[in-house]
């Protein structure tokens, strides 16, 4: 035996604990970046021992971070009447002392208290109706009748306002009510409206903002800088086995102080994020999914960055892929 040689025994079982590691890194990573994985483990993201954090932080410059404690103004807290000051007053009730009521000869007004209660009127439906008066010449009698043009609709031949489809559109994607507590809200205000006709407004509604959505993607994608991520979300699905639900993902992109664009697709595979970025050159900002490295690599032009996490993760990650992660507490690298 050689003086530096390892036992067989010490050989063993450093290899079975280099497998073990190696099995403990892979399930980590599925548990991040895994099909069918949400975001609720991005605190684990960069689960790195101390030793490893303190060496790459010695390559970098020290910077001393210098702030006042010295509390500045509090705002005042504002009063009722400053938060409804802008309120329109519709109804004001004067209530009369009972003894003035009894006998309003012996009193005379020297002033008056005001105050005030906040009240809501219940939303209502109402029709506007529009009349279109028909005319015929006086001289000639052969001619057409003459009537105005009826005005345009947001549905051909329905009878919804540009306002009620606004309102179900807010109500729906804003306010997060389904149409199914629509159509129960709007029988209560005055009529029935099924969800299969809110539905279509719906759709039409999307049929319209659609030239925006697409000018607000072409300019996040000749902007030259967007950050992307992916979030899964389950579904209804007819097609599913006793209207169960399937999953999907919506994919968006953004730049801080941008707009922000949501895709939605069925799968979390490389290539609808292919699709999705359409050729795009310039900064690409994410986590680590393997998804945006692979195009990254894929297409030239582009250039991937990460979070200060997902960084440090990928370069220790290329120097030391046996790295110890599961060893230490995740609280412990918090």
């Amino acid at each position: 035996m050689k003086a530096n040689a390892i036992p067989l025994d010490e050989m063993q079982l450093l290899r079975e604990e280099n497998a073990h590691l190696r099995t403990q890194i892979a399930w980590l990573k599925k548990q991040l970046f895994g099909p069918g994985k949400s975001e609720t483990l991005d605190r684990a993201q960069l689960v790195l021992t101390l030793g490893e954090l303190e060496k790459l932080a010695a390559e970098r410059p020290v910077e001393t971070i210098t702030y006042d404690r010295a509390k500045g103004p509090v705002a005042p807290r504002a009063l009722p009447a400053e938060n409804f000051a802008h309120l329109p007053v519709k109804e004001t009730v004067v209530i009369e002392p009972a003894a003035v009521l009894a006998d309003p000869s012996v009193y005379e007004k020297i002033g008056e208290e005001r105050t005030f209660e906040v009240d809501v009127t219940p939303p209502q439906l109402y029709k506007r109706e529009i009349v279109r008066p028909k005319y015929r010449h006086r001289l000639d009698r052969s001619r057409a009748p003459l009537v105005a043009a009826a005005p345009a609709r947001p549905v051909a031949g329905g009878y919804a306002s540009a306002g009620l489809l606004e309102w179900v559109m807010i109500a729906k994607y804003c306010d997060h009510l389904p149409l199914f507590r629509q159509e129960k809200m709007l029988a209560r205000w005055g009529a029935k409206i099924t969800r299969q006709t809110m539905n279509d407004w719906v759709r039409i509604g999307a049929e319209w903002l659609e030239p925006l959505y697409k000018r607000m993607q072409h300019d996040l994608l000749t902007g030259g800088y967007i950050q992307a991520d992916e979030t899964p979300i389950r579904c209804n699905d007819p097609d599913e086995k006793n209207g169960g639900t399937t999953q999907g993902w919506l994919w968006v992109i953004s730049k801080p102080g941008g707009d922000v664009v949501f895709d939605w697709r069925l799968t979390r595979q490389h290539g609808e994020l292919t699709a999705l970025l359409n050729g795009y050159r310039g900064i690409l900002q994410s986590d680590a999914y393997g998804a945006y490295l692979a195009y990254t690599r894929e297409h030239e032009g582009v250039a991937w960055v990460g979070c200060w996490a997902h960084y440090v993760e990928k370069e220790i990650w290329s120097v030391c892929p046996a790295l110890p992660l599961m060893q230490a507490p995740i609280s412990q690298h918090n």
